[in-house]
């Protein structure tokens, strides 16, 4: 299926954003007028909360929160909205719900919050320097920040119970617009440089620095993990395939700039500048 919008809809500041997200029924799809629920069936709209959005959204257990003037909690199944708090800022990040709340950041002035599934805020952290999107992996959330930006930055682990830091390790600058990837064991960063880029991976436990690799560009961007291997695009125009011991498998050249990858079943897509790709995974 496909969902289209008009002209006119386009005349009421209908501006869709990219960066969507999933359950198993519906399709969440930001835009500067508000957020559309699709359903994942048909496409059809499912409901439509009127708020001006300014980064996309989180989705756990029947909630999806969304950063707009407030920060909004959303029924999924109704499009109700259970509560709103005062964010006090416009520069925030892609929000990272579970179960029991939500957590993001005020990328500007590096202070992540968390707030419980009832609306109360639990605990602040001031990181003091620009940060990205948080990532939940169990009972820690991994923040990374860029304390000069192009050069270097700082990967948290911080108790999702009290926001205490549980440990801290110096990186190279994170890609403003990525995040943590965590898996079982680990924590992967897509960074950027002054010359070039890096990909590294850290032990969940302590931040010890596992493996990393160097690009020959600028960007390495957000890696895909799957069960063994790690994918990833960078602005050297290519795709990356990675061990999880960060042993370099593959790599394939583009023609241009590759952003973010999403691994499937039996394929990797990719997307750059002029194409889509999907391209089979050994």
């Amino acid at each position: 299926w496909k969902t289209e919008y008009s002209e006119n809809d386009f005349d009421r500041r209908l501006c869709l954003g990219s960066d969507i997200a999933v359950d198993n029924d519906r399709v969440y799809v930001p835009g500067c007028d508000g957020l559309r629920a699709l359903r994942r069936s048909d496409g059809e709209q499912s409901w439509f909360v009127d708020s001006t959005l300014r980064q996309g959204v989180g989705v756990s257990d029947r909630r999806v929160y969304a950063n707009a003037d407030d920060l909004l909690a959303i029924d999924a199944d109704s499009g109700d909205v259970v509560w709103r708090a005062n964010t006090g800022g416009d520069r925030l990040t892609k929000p990272a719900a579970t179960a029991d709340g939500v957590i993001f950041t005020n990328r500007v002035d590096g202070v992540v919050t968390a707030f419980d599934i009832d609306g109360e805020q639990r605990w602040q952290h001031r990181t003091d320097t620009e940060t990205r999107s948080p990532t939940i992996g169990a009972d820690t959330v991994y923040v990374a920040t860029s304390t000069e930006p192009g050069r270097t930055g700082r990967l948290l682990a911080l108790n999702r119970s009290d926001g205490s830091v549980r440990w801290a390790v110096d990186t190279p600058s994170p890609k403003r617009g990525t995040r943590p990837v965590v898996d079982d064991d680990a924590v992967y960063l897509g960074c950027s440089g002054r010359d070039q880029g890096t990909l590294v991976a850290f032990d969940r436990s302590d931040g010890a620095e596992r493996w990393s690799f160097t690009d020959k560009n600028s960007t390495v961007y957000e890696p895909a993990v799957t069960a063994n291997m790690v994918y990833a695009g960078s602005n050297d125009n290519h795709v990356y395939a990675f061990s999880r011991t960060g042993e370099l498998r593959w790599q394939i050249e583009t023609n241009s700039v590759v952003g973010t990858v999403v691994a499937g079943e039996s394929l990797l897509y990719a997307a750059n500048n002029q194409r889509l790709f999907a391209i089979e995974r050994p």
